[in-house]
């Protein structure tokens, strides 16, 4: 395997890994939630364990809205080509500048391997809708900074 595609592979089960631990947290966060709302039962003091009943739901939502959006994450990650070497930027490719280095899947954050950052960005960033299609060797202007690509994996 060439040095490059293991970069990528690298980077890629990182993100996988993270995504992982937070959908698992998430699980976890929604049984305990589940939990609290069992044990919260009505008494004479009403009022007080309606509100705690209504927070309780509140946080529910919240960790099953985060809980979806890491599965729409989860099932993105899986469309990728790890094995592919692409000749211009798009979707799945980890792309190397002059200046900042980027993966192309999903709006992951930022992730470093030695010295280097990399951010996985989505294909509806402003960054990726710049970049896509742009081959190495290409400069272009994004927020008044000029990239040069000098790779993409």
């Amino acid at each position: 395997m060439s040095k490059q595609l293991q970069l990528k592979k690298e980077l890629y089960k990182l993100a996988f890994e993270s995504l992982t631990s937070t959908i698992d947290e998430n699980k976890k966060a929604l049984a305990d939630l589940k939990e609290s709302v069992g044990s919260e039962s009505k008494s004479t003091a009403g009022d007080k364990h309606e509100t705690g009943r209504a927070m309780i739901h509140l946080e529910q939502e919240k960790a099953n809205k985060q809980m979806q959006n890491s599965l729409k994450l989860k099932k993105v990650l899986a469309q990728a080509n790890l094995d592919k070497i692409y000749e211009e930027v798009s979707f799945g490719s980890l792309v190397i500048t002059n200046k900042i280095n980027f993966y192309l899947l999903a709006a992951m954050g930022q992730y470093s391997i030695g010295e280097n950052q990399y951010y996985f960005v989505s294909l509806h960033s402003e960054i990726a809708k710049t970049f896509m299609g742009k081959k190495v060797g290409d400069t272009l202007t994004f927020k008044n900074q000029k990239f040069t690509i000098k790779e993409i994996i």
